[in-house]
């Protein structure tokens, strides 16, 4: 068997509700040796986070927590201290591991994003910060504002799969290429890819986000791959995504254990390099 790479899997939370699947969901994950988190002020207004604080009090599980907030109307230099307590408070820990801009505001100079986000470091309240949904050049820019307080800015988190998303799927979501993952690598920065599984293109449930013949011609080839390995082709589509020779965490959510052990089965599923210019290109 491969080496697992469950380390480079985040269980995404925002289809996790205040309910009697979510502990069990988290209690697989973990004892598969998952050990982050994707959270988010506006995933069911809140509740999810609550419902992961309330498991993590009652476990007493360490996890690593990527922690977003901001989303308009809310993406404003100044409330940016009011959405990490929000979330503080929603999970019930003293500090976030990570907290990262929901989407940019680019009519905001980046410098005035980068006093927000260090100050909130400064207070104890965040160890480390991040953007989601922001362009790459705004991206660069930010961290150059950021002068020694660069250390500090850890994460960023765009859309990426094996399928390359076409059309956004909400107002301001955007994706990144596997050529922004060096630009990243560069910087400092941990690619997390949100829709990893490509909203379950893969499992053949098809969206406009990623209706194009190359995406169709990529998931015919995630199937052959997923014959000739006795597999499935949404394993083979998240294994593409943590098998890049960048490091690049993959956000993966569900609410069916079944779901979820498929896909961490795909920690364990080996692709070598010619396998991923494969599955990108025939």
């Amino acid at each position: 068997m491969s080496e697992s790479t469950i380390d480079r899997m985040l269980l995404g939370t925002a289809d996790l509700r205040d309910d009697d699947e979510t502990p069990r969901l988290l209690d697989r994950f973990h004892d598969r040796g998952g050990r982050a988190l994707d959270l988010a002020n506006v995933y069911a207004g809140g509740e999810s986070q609550r419902a992961i604080g309330a498991w993590l009090r009652s476990t007493g599980a360490r996890m690593m927590l990527y922690a977003k907030g901001c989303h308009p109307p809310y993406c404003s230099p100044a409330l940016v201290g009011d959405e990490v307590d929000r979330a503080r408070a929603d999970v019930g820990v003293d500090a976030l591991d990570v907290f990262m801009l929901h989407r940019d505001d680019p009519a905001v100079p980046v410098g005035e994003f980068a006093e927000a986000l260090v100050e909130q470091v400064r207070r104890g309240a965040i160890k480390g910060f991040g953007v989601s949904n922001w362009p790459l050049l705004r991206t660069v820019a930010l961290s150059s504002a950021l002068g020694s307080d660069a250390s500090h800015f850890v994460a960023f988190s765009n859309h990426f799969s094996l399928a390359e998303m076409v059309r956004p799927t909400w107002p301001g979501s955007l994706g990144m290429s596997t050529g922004d993952l060096a630009v990243l690598e560069a910087l400092g920065l941990v690619p997390i890819a949100w829709a990893s599984l490509a909203a379950g293109y893969f499992a053949r449930r098809d969206s406009p986000s990623w209706d194009s013949e190359d995406n169709e011609q990529r998931r015919r080839r995630a199937e052959q791959l997923a014959e000739e390995r006795g597999t499935t082709a949404t394993a083979v589509a998240v294994a593409y995504v943590l098998r890049q020779p960048v490091r690049v965490l993959a956000a993966v959510g569900t609410r069916s254990e079944e779901h979820l052990a498929e896909h961490l089965n795909a920690a364990t599923l080996e692709q070598t390099s010619g396998d991923l210019r494969w599955l990108e290109a025939g």
